[in-house]
């Protein structure tokens, strides 16, 4: 392919396909249903993903993760369970209140809401206290199947170094993203970019000799 001069949407393309080629996404492994699946995002947000599944099993083992379990916790009984993941004093009252709001709202049933129409869908997670866009996105995207791409810490770090977007602007990083991705490959898509980021576009010492996507990279180091 001749490089030159491309358009945000061809460069996206290009990057997606290499990525797929070279870091294959890992499969999905979680078993989670929706109501598990985002209480699971919740535990990850800023932090590992093995002390985020650390956190999380510890969570199971003690009690049901189902929301007419949790909702009668008290966050004191939450807090040890996920403190590897940090953040356990708000992350455990979040979980508690997440799970009010889900049986309260839907009585419990998050997989009605997936059923939804994307957009739909999506506003109405958003409009659960403590669930962001990027919380919303992973749970529809693995759990319903919607062609969405979630955006976290590694994949703008890609992003910013890569030139496509300039910040954190979650939609803005998102549409561009989608703009060069067909629908059924974006959720494996979103695993690459993250692969990408954890082993080679690191926030210290990027591995640019190992990247697939070198000479589409400006090396912009934060």
């Amino acid at each position: 392919m001749t490089l030159g001069r491309l358009t945000a949407e061809n460069k996206v393309s290009e990057i997606a396909k290499r990525l797929l080629a070279s870091l294959p996404s890992e499969s999905w492994h979680r078993s989670q249903d929706a109501f598990g699946a985002l209480i699971a995002v919740i535990l990850s947000q800023n932090t590992s993903s093995a002390n985020s599944l650390r956190a999380y099993n510890r969570l199971e083992e003690k009690f049901e993760v189902k929301p007419e379990v949790l909702a009668q916790l008290d966050p004191e009984e939450i807090k040890p369970l996920i403190r590897i993941a940090g953040l356990h004093e708000r992350r455990s009252h979040r979980i508690v209140e997440v799970s009010k709001e889900v049986l309260k709202r839907y009585n419990g049933d998050l997989e009605s809401v997936l059923r939804r129409p994307l957009d739909e869908a999506r506003k109405e997670l958003m409009s659960i206290k403590g669930v962001g866009p990027k919380t919303a996105d992973v749970v529809l995207a693995s759990k319903a199947g919607k062609p969405i791409i979630p955006i976290d810490t590694n994949i703008f770090r890609v992003l910013n170094r890569t030139g496509l977007v300039k910040g954190r602007k979650y939609e803005e990083s998102r549409s561009i993203l989608e703009s060069g991705v067909p629908p059924e490959k974006r959720w494996a898509v979103h695993l690459s970019l993250i692969r990408l980021g954890r082993e080679i576009c690191k926030p210290k010492g990027p591995s640019h000799s190992l990247c697939p996507i070198e000479d589409l990279c400006d090396k912009i180091i934060e």
